[in-house]
């Protein structure tokens, strides 16, 4: 591990939303190493795009709030010196954070940061490297010691319901429903187009839920220079109604698309 406070950074960024072509940085923080007690410093940024409504939920920052402050373009210069030196980039669940660096250093004028020359140290998956999570571990943590009969579907079962019972109780949820369990496994799972995350509702609008063009509008994506992604798409391996709507988004117009969605996948989000 360098020695030299400047060679590690931990990091953290809170964004106007998770589509990294269009939300923007609001709040960056960097610790100095790892020592708790060590230096650290926090920016805030003024965004010139509107804070979407659930990541105002999360961060509790709203547009008043950095009315005072600069636009993340005139301090990109220092932040990415600070980045450039850096030999280790320490985060929890990472790549998001870096991605949105990398597409505000993009809109500064910036190249991007090089991270094929940088070690990255991603607690998240830091985490289920050494505690993988298999219903093995998660029997001996909730429910105490092995259980015979792994990897069979009658002993498999069996301990699925055990683990549920003691992860109930180890995490305070004693009365709670099941519908309101599967809430918390999916928070977002209403905003499912069909039966994966692959498309949301958002707003009333279809976008991407993954990947690099996250966040986009479906028929934004089939109107412009990478409809490509929707083609990969409808080659690859994704399940029947991925397709569907990547067929659609390329045969029809935005007016006709936006129109076909909302027939066919009607939004499971409550107005308002």
């Amino acid at each position: 591990m360098p020695a030299d406070s400047q060679a590690v950074l931990v990091f953290d960024v809170e964004t106007t939303g998770l589509d990294k072509n269009r939300d923007q940085i609001i709040e960056l923080g960097v610790l100095f190493g790892l020592d708790p007690n060590g230096p650290c410093r926090v920016w805030r940024f003024r965004p010139d795009v509107p804070i979407g409504p659930e990541a105002q939920a999360k961060h509790g920052l709203c547009a008043e709030d950095l009315a005072g402050e600069p636009p993340f373009g005139a301090q990109a210069a220092e932040i990415r010196t600070l980045f450039d030196r850096a030999e280790v980039l320490v985060g929890y669940n990472i790549g998001f954070d870096i991605e949105m660096l990398q597409a505000e250093f993009r809109r500064a004028g910036l190249a991007p940061l090089d991270i094929e020359r940088k070690h990255v140290v991603d607690l998240l998956r830091l985490w289920h490297q050494q505690e993988p999570r298999t219903l093995q571990v998660a029997h001996r943590r909730f429910v105490g010691g092995e259980f015979s009969g792994a990897h069979s579907a009658g002993g498999d079962v069996i301990a699925t319901a055990r683990v549920l019972r003691g992860m109930v109780h180890a995490f305070g949820l004693q009365g709670r429903p099941l519908a309101e369990l599967a809430r918390l496994c999916e928070p977002d799972r209403q905003r499912w187009v069909g039966s994966s995350r692959h498309f949301l509702w958002h707003e009333g609008v279809m976008v991407v839920g993954f990947g690099q063009h996250i966040g986009k509008g479906v028929h934004e994506l089939a109107s412009g220079p990478e409809r490509s992604y929707l083609e990969w798409m409808l080659r690859g391996n994704f399940p029947p109604h991925v397709k569907e709507i990547c067929r659609a988004a390329l045969q029809l117009d935005s007016r006709d698309f936006q129109a076909w969605a909302a027939s066919t996948y009607p939004s499971r989000t409550p107005p308002g």
